[in-house]
């Protein structure tokens, strides 16, 4: 079946990446997994070998037949004709592993959805666009560093993995791809994540700006300098622990 361009569509099929991908996984059969956009079951087939309750969440109708055909008739597969930016994980069940080559155009607000849902997830592992990996990952002092490296970095440990060229999917995207691995932290630094989100926010919406110009209306100097940061810094050299203070301030003052 052809690739559709408005989903974000590019089929993995080098099985070196595949069996490397299934790896990092490591699926077992005590474990509860959610594979986004399972395309044509390039890594689904290893993942449901693994014995683990396979949950495959795909937008694509034309695509709910080729995975029924190939799946249906397993017990450990369930299959939904849904859009991941809309799923809504449960608290009763074990934490899930989500993991998938997610497409490029809902990476960001899927990742984001996810973090609001992390005390469910154990780990997440994705293939993105290189870039978006690195920025995750980026340190504070990189240009690369941003809103996603300390909201992601809040709530999860993460790793980047192997890149991956064009070649391996079809059809070629028009940029390297990586793997990331994001595993859920038992005790993350305890701020509400909206009023971190918020202030991540503000802090990025003017990157040359100094972050007391962009926090000026949400943040004091003295508030500033009580979370250890040198008001005429910008956003991109203040550590995810220094962000973390100063969600903690900003809820002490509400």
């Amino acid at each position: 079946m052809k690739a559709k361009k408005s989903l974000g569509q590019n089929f993995l099929h080098d099985e070196g990446v595949i069996h490397n991908i299934v790896k990092i996984i490591n699926p077992k059969p005590t474990d509860q997994i959610i594979e986004i956009g399972p395309g044509h079951g390039a890594i689904t087939q290893y993942l449901q070998a693994s014995g683990a309750a396979l949950h495959l969440i795909e937008l694509d109708q034309d695509l709910i037949p080729i995975l029924q055909q190939k799946f249906d008739h397993f017990k450990n597969v369930t299959i939904h004709h849904k859009d991941a930016l809309k799923l809504e994980l449960d608290t009763v069940n074990d934490p899930y592993k989500v993991v998938g080559n997610l497409p490029y155009n809902i990476s960001s607000p899927l990742l984001i959805s996810f973090l609001y849902q992390s005390p469910q997830i154990e780990q997440m592992i994705f293939m993105l666009q290189k870039e978006v990996v690195q920025r995750i990952c980026a340190e504070p002092g990189s240009k690369l560093f941003g809103r996603l490296s300390v909201m992601l970095q809040h709530r999860f440990d993460c790793v980047a993995h192997l890149s991956i060229a064009p070649e391996a999917f079809n059809p070629r995207p028009k940029v390297d791809s990586q793997i990331i691995q994001l595993t859920t932290k038992v005790n993350p630094t305890d701020v509400k994540l909206p009023v971190l989100e918020s202030l991540v926010k503000q802090a990025f919406a003017m990157r040359r700006k100094t972050i007391r110009n962009n926090l000026k209306k949400v943040i004091s100097v003295e508030q500033l300098e009580a979370a250890g940061i040198d008001p005429s810094q910008r956003a991109e050299t203040i550590s995810l622990g220094q962000f973390e203070k100063l969600a903690l301030l900003v809820e002490q003052s509400v």
